[in-house]
């Protein structure tokens, strides 16, 4: 994992390693912090390749990518 990573950046690449296909709510949830303001941040992650997102009905799942940056 590069180092340039921050601590949030790094805590959100970890679960989706741990456990692929999570959805915005449920990563807040397990992060404890607002869900909108997850829901950008992963935007902005997913724009520079870190993590791939799927639309299943209402939610967006995340996946992390074999590569970033």
């Amino acid at each position: 994992m590069p180092e340039k990573f921050n601590g949030l950046t790094s805590k959100i690449i970890k679960l989706l390693e741990d456990d692929p296909g999570q959805a915005v709510k449920d990563l807040a949830r397990k992060l404890n912090v607002n869900r909108t303001f997850l829901a950008g941040y992963l935007r902005a992650l997913e724009d520079q390749g870190y993590v791939r997102s799927k639309r299943v009905g209402p939610a967006r799942i995340y996946f992390k990518t074999g590569s970033g940056g």
